[in-house]
């Protein structure tokens, strides 16, 4: 695993042999979390030392990739996705995602006596920015997209003036015409780079063992929910080899009975991942950025299940789907997932 040669020399100028690095993802899913793994990687290998700092499911797969760095537990903005609507599930948690955004802010200080930190680099973490400590600040959703032009604007303007809090943007997305998600990571933003996607999954040369690989993540209860209503159909398709890792360690709710066609698995490794995403026929996942960068050059088969309102998954599956490689199919729709497999296989 490890950065492109793009990623590094993008990256290099914001980062010298001297620096101690504090790297805090957002806690929403696990993607945030999973594409600073190689930059913490070339982090190791660049800077004196590198402390982790999230919550949540994002923490405790930091702290199972990296055992032998500091960690650090930030304030969870505890994100749930109850229902179908966005502005429903922001509006519902605005007040704990403010007070998590405070709460990080007034931490900040601490953590930089604590460990002598000289750069901070947030992973759409709103409030981890200190005047005094050169703040980096990742995020590809410099636009924010809502079929609802207007709330869309809003929705940027406020992201936009987070971002100001910090010394400087890093965009993981190309610049121009090879721009995976342009509509969300293209806008006139001073003190931006554009950094190129981040992976931690390379690409292999190994036989296919696998038939179905299932990547679950996201917020609650939206993963719950799709993780139940995928294995009760998928505990049926006897014929296909399945592996499914469930992004969690809440016990498993599914009863899927004595099956020998599905292993399942909490957390992986990033090798393990790897491993497994090379050696299978299709993935089926949510449309999250991270996962959409991680396979973007594999040869891989896809089958995306966006998050139900969040409209960032929903653009995406639908630009990809005019991919043959890809198809889109909405949590609603899963009694067509049998189907779709099988187009896709």
């Amino acid at each position: 695993m490890g950065l492109s040669a793009y990623n590094i020399e993008a990256l290099t100028p914001h980062f010298t042999s001297d620096d101690i690095v504090l790297v805090a993802p957002l806690h929403w899913g696990l993607g945030h979390a999973s594409r600073c793994i190689p930059i913490i990687h070339w982090l190791k290998s660049h800077c004196r030392e590198v402390i982790i700092a999230s919550d949540g499911v994002a923490y405790a797969l930091l702290r199972k990739e990296f055992p032998n760095l500091k960690h650090e537990q930030l304030p969870s903005y505890d994100i749930h996705y109850t229902y179908e609507n966005i502005l429903v599930n922001l509006a519902l948690g605005s007040m704990r995602i403010f007070k998590a955004i405070y709460r990080e802010h007034r931490a900040v200080d601490q953590l930089i006596q604590k460990h002598q930190i000289t750069k901070i680099l947030s992973d759409n973490r709103l409030g981890l920015y200190h005047p005094d400590t050169v703040s980096l600040y990742m995020t590809h959703q410099v636009n924010l997209i809502h079929p609802i032009p207007w709330i869309g604007k809003v929705g940027s303007w406020i992201h936009r003036w987070f971002m100001r809090k910090y010394h400087h943007c890093l965009i993981p997305d190309y610049d121009g015409n090879q721009a995976l998600c342009p509509e969300l990571s293209h806008g006139n933003i001073k003190n931006a780079t554009f950094i190129g996607p981040i992976t931690r999954i390379r690409k292999l040369d190994l036989p296919i063992v696998y038939d179905i690989t299932v990547l679950l993540s996201g917020p609650e209860p939206q993963r719950t929910i799709l993780e139940k209503k995928l294995l009760s159909i998928l505990v049926s398709l006897k014929s296909y080899k399945i592996i499914v890792i469930r992004g969690t360690e809440t016990p498993l709710e599914s009863s899927i009975g004595n099956t020998k066609n599905i292993s399942i698995f909490n957390f992986s490794t990033t090798t393990e991942i790897e491993q497994w995403l090379n050696s299978t026929k299709l993935l089926i996942a949510r449309s999250g950025y991270s996962t959409v960068m991680d396979i973007h050059q594999l040869d891989l088969k896809a089958l995306w299940i966006p998050t139900p309102g969040q409209t960032e998954q929903v653009y995406l599956a639908r630009r990809l789907s005019k991919e043959d490689k890809y198809r889109f199919l909405e949590q609603k729709d899963l009694k067509y997932l049998e189907e779709n497999i099988k187009y896709l296989i």
